[in-house]
Order: C-alpha cells, then structure tokens, then sequence
C-alpha cells in the first residue's frame, strides 16, 4: 500500500528531527547535571537538593504528563471545530487551578513532606532540603501548564518548539549558575525555578498562532472535558506507579549511607539519556498518530504503526542498555568525576547504573504500549500495571536493600520494569487483534543477535584502550570510549542492513 509507506517515510523523518533536538537537550541536561555534581558531588548535601527537586520536579511529571496524555487524544478529535478553543480553555484553567491549589498545599506543609519522603535525614540536612522544595515548588506549576501547551502543539503537528523548550530550559538554569553557584544548592534551586518559566513561556506564545487565545473559559458541560478528566485519573495514578520507583529510592534510600541517593539519582539520570531520547523522539510522533487512527477506527494504520514504534525503540534501546552496562564505570567518571564527585562516587553511581542499564529495554516498550492504550482511550489497563509494578518494586526493594543496599533499589526497579512488560505484551495481544507478533518478534531477535556482537566489540575495545583502570587521563578516556561505541555502532548499524530490518530497508529505498 503506497500510503504506507509514505506514512512511514515522513514518521521516520519527523522522528530524525526530533531525535537531534532531543539530543541537544539531553546535551544541556547532562550539562546541567554535571555542574550540579561537581558543586555537590555525592553528598548529604547533594541528597538535600535531590529530594528537594523530587517533589516538584515528579510531581509535576506525573500530573503534567498525564494532563497533556489524556487531553491530546481527545482534542485530536476536536481539531477543526469552532469550539476547540473552548475545550483548551477549560482543561487549562482545570488543572492550572488544581496544581496551584498543590504548591500551595506544599509550601505550608514542605517540612512534612520532605520527613515522609527521607525519613532518615539529619536535621541540618532536612532544613536544608524544607528551604529548597519551598523555592522549586512553583515551578510545578509552570511545568505542568508547559506539559498541557505542549499536548496541544503536538496535537496541531508542531513538534519543534515543544522539543525546543527543555534545551531551552537548562539553557537558562546552567546561566543563572553564574549568578547563583555560590549559594550552593539554594542557588541551584531558584535556577531551575526560572528554567521551568523559560519551559512554559517559550510554548505558550507559539500556542497563540493556532488561534488559542490567553482568555480563560470554563464549560464543565462539555462531554469531552469530562472525557479528559475521566481518563486524566487512572492517567495520572499509572504515572504514579511508573514513577513510584523514585519516591521508594528516597525513602529507602536516606536511611543508607550519606550519597545512597544522589548516586542512585545520578545513575538513574544516566538511564534516562537513551530511554528519553528514543522514547521522546518517537512517541512525540506516534502518539498523535495513534491517537488519529483509533478515533477513526482505522485499524490497519493503528497496528502498523504500533509495530513500527515497537521496532525502533528496540533498534535504539537495545544497544543502549548494552553500552550501559558494559561500559557503566567509564561512562560516570567521564560524565561526572570532578570536584566534589570522586572515585567513591563514581562507584556507586556505577555500581547502580550496571543494575539500572538493562531496564532500558523494558521501560522503551512498556512506553510505547502505554501510548498505544492511552491512544485508544484506555486508561485501566496501564493503571492496574502500573499498580502492579510498584507494588513488585516494592517487595523486590524491601527483599534486596538490606543484603546489597542502594544497588538493591536498582535491581528492585529493574526486575519490576521488566514484569511489567511482560503483562503489557500480554494484555495488548488481547486488545488488539490481529496483529503480527510473529513478524515483530523475528525483528527483536535479529536486533539481539546484532546488540550481542556490538555489545561484545564494544568490551574488548574498552579493556583493550584500558579505559577501566583508575588513572586515566580526561583523553584517554574520550578516545577509549569513542572507539569502543564508534566500532561497536558501526558493525551494529552494519547487521541491521545484513538483516533487513524493515526501517533499514526503508531508508536504503529513500537513498
């Protein structure tokens, strides 16, 4: 079917685009959380800032994304109508009142919150960390309305900017560090408060072009608000559970040894490159997609679709989840050892990262599924997993804290990620019909086989360059690793054509 095909083509190209914006600002991030270990390291200071950020920086994650999740598929179907306007109104005013009503809620009650969330903190460190969640708290605000705007851009086809927004974001914070580095992890806060301004501006203007106007509106008796709310809780619960898993680490975590939880943090950071990258990229794409073929009915386009998602996020997750795992020590010391971030914390952050890195695989398809279902107007489904995810994170991190510490919390993470992908697999066969598994599995195997003979490569190189010996220079780092993942990509890229992958096949038609 021609149409396919240049469906494919253009999803691919979109995706490319968005794949190099994300790259720069995974770049910024990085940056940002560089400057953020060299003026902390892993430390009870650095735990302070952490958890500190945790509140509203998941927060709003988790009400934010599932804002802009439940309202994009609804307002898909309302694009072109004259009332459209009426429905981003309201749902902004909605949860823009509710998310001021939160931060309002956490400034009064922050000593609380951060005792319930670490509970084994000092008091000095606590104080510290009450003063930090009171500066950052209203930038839950500002990132949630950022993550509703850019729902809506997204649901017009405008990927740039919203892309665009978080290189721009840490932009701002890492500039402001020059103004507010010396204030230690209080200056660190009120930069990334003015970064998550820069996060909402910069889409809300771009917003004004579709014809959205500043005015606000209510109209509780539209039946697609009430569409948006319903979905927008069991949404919102599921995002819960997929992010339990942090709210765990710093509880379990602050009763560890001092820098249990800026290591898990930082190691987690790490994980999030490849997984947010990919996952970013082609989801921003494939969700409105989804979204439009389920409205219509079209199910021939909805599991083509699916399984072209299914499949790049394997062509990119799996060597990931390899390169991170063979190569986790040098990876952090080049990324972070440098001022108050030493060899000891480089091997704990390591050390979590071994047990974090393969759950990369995992957390891009249950990802993906969850789009898919959430495209459909299910929300039930990723809610009970995603319920059963963080209970299992639960038990595994209790079974496994004692006997291995904060690497135990990855490993709990990990194994809970993976069940969870198991279950999705399983009740998306149910759901959707007639979809070609047999095709998709024979892709992940041939994906495998190459990610197996890279991930070998890539070993030897590294312990070849010596890149895993504790007194090598800042150079000898950079080179060992660009060969070691230079070589390893390319005889991985090289299998991917030998095997005929079907995205290969699709850009060797376009050459």
């Amino acid at each position: 079917m021609p149409g396919d095909n240049d469906m494919s083509n253009s999803f691919l190209r979109t995706s490319s685009i968005l794949f190099f914006l994300f790259v720069a600002s995974r770049v910024l991030g990085f940056i940002r959380e560089q400057v953020v270990a060299a003026y902390l390291g892993a430390t009870p200071q650095s735990d302070a800032y952490v958890v500190a950020s945790t509140i509203p920086f998941i927060l709003s994650y988790i009400i934010g994304t599932a804002a802009g999740n439940s309202f994009l598929p609804v307002y898909t179907g309302r694009l072109g109508n004259d009332d459209a306007n009426r429905l981003v109104s309201t749902v902004f005013v909605i949860f823009g009142g509710a998310v001021v009503l939160i931060c309002a809620g956490g400034f009064i009650f922050a000593p609380r919150l951060v005792e319930l969330l670490a509970p084994g903190f000092t008091s000095d460190v606590r104080s510290l960390a009450v003063v930090c969640t009171k500066i950052m708290l209203p930038g839950l605000a500002f990132l949630t309305l950022g993550y509703v705007v850019k729902a809506a851009l997204n649901a017009h086809r405008q990927f740039t900017i919203p892309a665009a927004a978080p290189a721009l974001q840490n932009i701002a914070f890492i500039l402001l560090l020059f103004f507010f580095a010396q204030k230690g992890a209080v200056g660190l806060s009120w930069s990334m408060l003015a970064g998550t301004v820069v996060f909402y501006l910069v889409q809300r203007i771009v917003l004004g072009k579709y014809g959205i106007t500043w005015r606000p509106r209510l109209d509780f008796g539209d039946p697609d608000v009430r569409r948006v709310m319903v979905l927008a809780v069991p949404v919102i619960l599921t995002t819960l559970g997929t992010k339990g898993y942090i709210f765990l680490d710093r509880w379990l975590g602050s009763q560890l040894s001092g820098g249990s939880i800026a290591a898990l943090n930082f190691a987690d950071r790490i994980r999030e490159l490849p997984y947010g990258l990919f996952v970013a990229a082609v989801s921003t794409v494939l969700f409105p997609t989804l979204a439009s073929a389920a409205g219509k009915r079209d199910m021939h386009s909805l599991r083509k679709n699916i399984a072209m998602g299914l499949r790049l996020v394997a062509i990119l997750g799996f060597p990931a989840a390899v390169l991170l795992s063979v190569l986790d020590g040098p990876v952090v010391k080049l990324l972070f050892q440098r001022g108050a971030f030493d060899a000891a914390a480089t091997a704990a952050t390591a050390g979590a990262l071994d047990y974090y890195a393969i759950s990369v695989i995992a957390l891009c398809a249950n990802s993906i599924i969850t789009y898919t279902f959430l495209s459909m107007q299910d929300g039930i489904i990723p809610l009970k997993i995603g319920a059963v995810a963080l209970v299992l994170n639960l038990v595994a991190d209790l079974l496994f804290v004692n006997r291995m510490g904060h690497l135990g919390l990855a490993l709990g993470n990990t194994i809970a990620a993976f069940i969870a992908m198991a279950l999705f697999v399983s009740l998306l066969s149910r759901k959707l019909e007639g979809f070609d598994w047999k095709d998709l599995l024979v892709s992940v195997f041939k994906i495998g086989i190459a990610t197996g003979v890279m991930g070998t490569i890539s070993f030897s190189l590294a312990h070849w360059t010596g890149i895993y010996e504790g007194n090598v220079t800042l150079m000898q780092q950079i080179w060992g690793l660009s060969l070691s993942v230079g070589v390893g990509g390319l005889v991985y890229i090289a299998l991917l054509f030998v095997f005929r992958i079907e995205e290969t096949r699709m850009f060797l038609k376009r050459q």
